[in-house]
């Protein structure tokens, strides 16, 4: 295996309920605490898409095996394209087993290496692809799009990497959020896949 098995599954030992890939016809807002959608920006691993400083923030944990997140990253360029005032915000969440844990600690090598910037071609790349996302994979689009293999993997399995992975699941717990994806539209939780309307919808519902 390219990544090394000597960290835990993130998140998977810190909760006996399991967590599971769901869409809803309409995903129920949820008040949730703002101290906790804070923290959620306040991660180091939180990648920020879109403007800059927007007038709504929303925020989308997800796992790279998750068929509902794929259909979600599928709408993420028409949606950034739709809102261009929207801050969009992705936390990698690797909830969905070993090969989701691997997959992410590639994500977050490539993050650190190649810097936020760069990120969403590897997010839409990951999810482009068909069958499991597994480490390895990752590894490999990491490197098509010019990463260094070498300096991604060490970052992969960097301590560093481990408690970015444990952060994100921590808070994605403390939020209640019990099913990919999940999201925060200000300080409103969806729990499960929303379409490209509903996300528009409750962008707007935030904006009052």
């Amino acid at each position: 295996m390219i990544l090394s098995r000597r960290t835990l599954l993130a998140g998977l030992a810190l909760s006996g309920a399991p967590i599971r890939a769901i869409a809803q016809a309409s995903p129920e807002a949820q008040r949730v605490p703002i101290e906790l959608v804070e923290d959620t920006l306040a991660l180091p691993s939180a990648v920020r898409l879109g403007h800059a400083h927007g007038d709504v923030i929303m925020v989308e944990y997800f796992d790279y095996n998750c068929p509902w997140c794929k259909r979600s990253a599928k709408d993420l360029p028409a949606l950034l394209k739709a809102e261009p005032d929207l801050s969009y915000v992705l936390v990698n969440f690797a909830v969905l087993g070993e090969a989701s844990v691997q997959a992410t600690r590639a994500a977050l090598g490539y993050l650190q290496v190649q810097g936020p910037d760069r990120y969403l071609a590897l997010h839409l790349a990951l999810f482009g692809l068909h069958g499991a996302v597994t480490g390895e994979r990752a590894v490999a689009e990491a490197e098509r799009l010019g990463a260094d293999r070498a300096r991604l993997v060490a970052a992969a399995d960097a301590p560093r990497t481990t408690e970015w992975m444990k952060e994100a699941f921590t808070l994605g717990n403390s939020l209640g959020l019990v099913a990919t994806p999940s999201f925060l539209v200000a300080a409103e939780s969806y729990v499960g896949g929303m379409t490209l309307a509903q996300k528009r919808e409750a962008i707007a519902q935030a904006r009052g």
